[in-house]
């Protein structure tokens, strides 16, 4: 994995929660961490598809469930 993306996915992933980026760590998760639900989800896949000027489709969006999936799609996309 790109240190790069990642830090950029944690940062994005951070402020949709609205949490420090240090606190979204490689176990991080839809459920189960704070403010990670499915309308942030929806905001973190608009975010991503900004931030990396990718297309996300419904498939790949199922599958972002935790920040280490997210990391893999998204460099997976470029």
């Amino acid at each position: 994995m790109s240190a790069d993306i990642e830090q950029r996915i944690r940062q994005i992933l951070a402020e949709i929660l609205r949490l420090e980026p240090a606190e979204v760590g490689n176990d991080a998760s839809l459920g189960t961490t704070p403010g990670w639900d499915s309308a942030n989800h929806i905001n973190l896949v608009l975010s991503l598809e900004e931030e990396f000027s990718i297309t996300l489709d419904v498939a790949e969006i199922e599958k972002m469930t935790s920040f280490l999936d997210v990391t893999r799609i998204v460099e997976a996309k470029l």
